[in-house]
């Protein structure tokens, strides 16, 4: 839990204490007025990113040089005191007086989870979307995938920095030796980061079932499945539009259309989850079961390459991996991205930050749960459903809303502000 934050020059926010109950905390006031900034602010010194701005110097108030943030956790008995400033060249970042080389090795250890109205794009949006939540869930599980997740990302980029040149060039520093030993690396390193991930899938796919089922009233069921571009029947990837320099592990919007419709989803039908109804990852071994090993993963992973290598070097990028998959997430057998309504789409969402809330329990420690005014988007059975659920965790909780009378339970600490 967070007991005190300490905010100064953050967004509209001049200067703030605050000192949280270890139950539920709300925070009221009219729109602009700087809730969400609070909220913000303590999943940047819990998690060690913001969930609204890559880059940390947007936050700083107008006109102003820089932000000071300080928060104090508890974590299962022990103090952790964490501060950070960040200026125009960069941040300052300490934990219990020991300086940190970056915000992000917050990480792991205070985790939190942030619902908002946004989060309709977990389902809605690209891709990139929903491998952010997976990954980030993944590191939740182990700081070797964490590890797994930077190299990886690190050699991608090295790689598409060598097609890209060799495109332009008809050659690249370091030549035909180097672009092996990358995509070596790439081979392996994605082989690892494909089998956590597919152990991950398999984990939340049935959580998230549970919670959607509790959320719908058991009007309907979802299922989820993992979509790889180098697992059974799932070679569509190949075919998406090439990936910018600025976002090489992210997916454009355009491009998931036409990959979709190779893999086989026709009028928004999901080839993975209609095929059993199971939601269990797509792809199987070769006696039938349903465990791809990581020795499998690189074979297929460098078949694919090798396959793909002659097309690399005109697009210049790296056209299947990782980077490139999905987690598809469907009903009545067709993908909720292309036919949900509003109402499941929030559902599914909402149970995919509960399904958030459990691994981060089961492998770290109960997580603070953050709630960006979530209930006005929410029907009163939804609603209800998510006050129970929220009890039922017994994490601490801070809710931004404008109304605090509209919330379906009673405040244990309430901080008003004002424009």
């Amino acid at each position: 839990m967070i007991s005190k934050v300490f905010i100064s020059k953050v967004r509209s926010l001049e200067s703030m204490d605050c000192n949280f109950d270890a139950h539920i905390n709300v925070i009221c006031g009219p729109n602009g007025c700087g809730k969400t900034t609070i909220l913000e602010s303590i999943h940047l010194l819990a998690q060690g990113f913001s969930f609204r701005s890559r880059d940390l110097r947007e936050l700083i108030t107008w006109k102003q040089n820089e932000l000071i943030l300080r928060g104090e956790f508890e974590d299962e008995g022990r103090e952790r005191m964490r501060a950070l400033r960040v200026f125009s060249r960069g941040s300052e970042v300490r934990e219990n007086g020991e300086t940190l080389k970056s915000p992000t090795a917050f990480f792991g250890t205070c985790p939190a989870v942030i619902m908002q109205p946004s989060d309709i794009e977990l389902l809605r949006g690209g891709p990139d979307v929903r491998r952010h939540w997976l990954d980030e869930i993944l590191c939740y599980r182990s700081s070797a995938n964490a590890s797994v997740l930077r190299r990886y990302k690190r050699v991608l980029q090295q790689r598409n920095k060598w097609l890209k040149e060799f495109k332009q060039n008809g050659a690249a520093v370091g030549g035909e030796d180097l672009f092996r030993v990358l995509t070596q690396q790439l081979i392996e390193l994605g082989a690892k980061l494909w089998a956590a991930r597919i152990a991950l899938s398999k984990e939340v796919s049935e959580i998230i079932t549970r919670y959607y089922r509790k959320l719908s009233g058991g009007v309907d069921e979802i299922t989820c499945a993992y979509k790889s571009s180098i697992l059974k029947s799932l070679d569509a990837l190949d075919a998406a539009d090439p990936l910018s320099d600025e976002m090489m592990d992210e997916i454009p919007s355009g491009a998931t259309g036409a990959a979709e419709g190779v893999v086989g989803i026709a009028h928004g039908e999901c080839a993975e989850c209609s095929a059993d109804g199971s939601g269990n990852v797509a792809g199987s071994a070769a006696d039938g079961s349903d465990v791809v090993s990581e020795e499998m993963l690189r074979n297929a992973f460098a078949r694919k390459l090798a396959d793909l290598e002659f097309v690399e070097r005109l697009q210049g990028m790296t056209m299947a991996g990782p980077h490139r998959d999905d987690l598809a997430l469907c009903a009545s057998g067709y993908e909720m991205r292309s036919v949900g309504s509003q109402g499941q789409c929030r559902s599914a969402a909402v149970a995919m930050r509960f399904a958030a809330v459990d691994v981060a329990s089961r492998y770290l420690t109960k997580p603070i749960l953050l709630l960006d005014d979530i209930f006005a988007e929410l029907d009163v059975n939804r609603r209800d459903a998510v006050a129970s659920l929220i009890r039922e965790k017994q994490c601490q909780v801070v809710i931004a809303t404008p109304q605090a009378e509209d919330l379906p339970f009673k405040a244990d600490a309430m901080f008003e502000l004002k424009i």
